[in-house]
């Protein structure tokens, strides 16, 4: 008789599996409720453990903690949203680490950090916008887009800037 991972959820226990780019991904999770004592976490009101298990890499095993109650949070629903979250990881964070080398910036003022980050993310605002004009959108770049900018000097950056009616809707 099998325990864990159960083949069907509860509302402690949780588990999906999927193809991802060509590679099976299982994930498990198994929540608890707890209080915020227990772990010193403030409003702390469920724990959970998430085993992510994905073909040609080592299992990943991460502790998780919210203040949403076991009645509104459930571990399917959990897992789920979970889940969704890479999307945001792969999406705008995946290109302000590598387009914009976040991850590597030195820049240690609040203030200066706060400014920086507005303007990265002005930049990746204007970058989808321009994206979503090219004949294969999927096939372009921030590296094209920030290319496309710097062109002539930045000409083609400065033009859009100061425009009376800015338009990025132009052939790359």
């Amino acid at each position: 008789m099998r325990v864990f991972p159960p083949d069907k959820p509860t509302p402690t226990q949780a588990r999906t599996q999927e193809d991802n780019k060509g590679r099976s991904e299982n994930r498990v999770i198994r929540t608890a409720p707890l209080t915020a004592e227990d772990v010193g976490f403030p409003f702390a009101q469920q724990g959970a453990r998430l085993l992510r298990q994905t073909q040609g890499r080592k299992d990943e095993e991460v502790a998780l903690i919210t203040n949403a109650p076991p009645q509104r949070l459930d571990a399917s629903l959990w897992l789920r949203l979970n889940r969704l979250g890479w999307g945001i990881e792969s999406g705008l964070h995946q290109r302000l680490d590598v387009s914009y080398n976040d991850d590597r910036c030195r820049v240690q003022s609040d203030k200066g950090m706060l400014v920086l980050g507005m303007y990265r993310r002005i930049a990746n605002s204007l970058y989808v916008e321009w994206q979503s004009h090219q004949r294969r959108p999927d096939h372009v770049t921030t590296t094209n887009f920030q290319t496309l900018m710097a062109e002539e000097h930045r000409a083609r950056a400065l033009r859009f800037v100061l425009a009376k009616r800015p338009s990025l809707n132009f052939s790359s």
